[in-house]
């Protein structure tokens, strides 16, 4: 049995009560690398959901990028059964995503029938995952409400996620924009580690 399934084990979700969805810390990094490496790796499992990056190759430039976006993001939580972290949600606002992508609005091959007054003012959701073996439990959805809720507080109405089509879709992460009830608004072509990757753009107009 791998350390993922005896993980899912331990948990007990019978009793949903002491689960929390909080902002994160700093204390929270080391949990937030094993969420991230359990779904980012070398192996990418398309039906399961994977994060492009390879969180267990360079741990130490990620936990330094997780500590800025603690530091700067405002749309930056996890969710926590006691001092388990069993998954995390992180957003960038507008100027936030722009300063790092400044070509994405001008990259992205936009629908004809897409409104592009969506753009200007908008969250991108840049990364939704829950450790693997504990998928398919609800806790995206509870972390997506969470992130939807403080969105409309900030006045922001408009989002959009970015799911990989290829060189390997990620299935699970299409089920999920399904489930949300994303609409498709663009294709983005995108270098990474010498590969190109063609990416779904998806919008959806957020509401109470």
């Amino acid at each position: 049995m791998d350390s993922d399934t005896i993980h899912a084990k331990i948990i007990d979700f019978d009793n949903a009560d002491d689960l929390n969805i909080c902002m994160a810390t700093e204390t929270d990094i080391d949990g937030i690398i094993k969420v991230a490496s359990s779904v980012g790796n070398s192996k990418k499992n398309h039906k399961q959901g994977f994060l492009m990056d390879n969180y267990l190759r360079d741990k130490e430039k990620y936990v330094s990028k997780f500590k800025n976006d603690i530091d700067n993001s405002k749309l930056f939580y996890v969710i926590k059964k006691r001092d388990h972290v069993l998954g995390f949600l992180l957003a960038y606002t507008k100027d936030q995503w722009l300063k790092s992508e400044p070509k994405w609005i001008f990259d992205t091959n936009w629908k004809d029938d897409f409104n592009k007054k969506a753009l200007k003012k908008f969250v991108i959701l840049e990364k939704i995952a829950v450790r693997s073996g504990l998928t398919g439990r609800g806790l995206g959805s509870e972390l997506f409400k969470k992130f939807k809720e403080k969105s409309l507080n900030l006045g922001i109405k408009n989002m959009f996620s970015e799911t990989i089509l290829s060189p390997k879709p990620n299935f699970a992460s299409m089920e999920f924009a399904m489930k949300q009830r994303y609409k498709l608004a663009g294709i983005r072509y995108e270098n990474f580690e010498d590969k190109l990757f063609t990416t779904i753009v998806y919008h959806k107009k957020l509401s109470k």
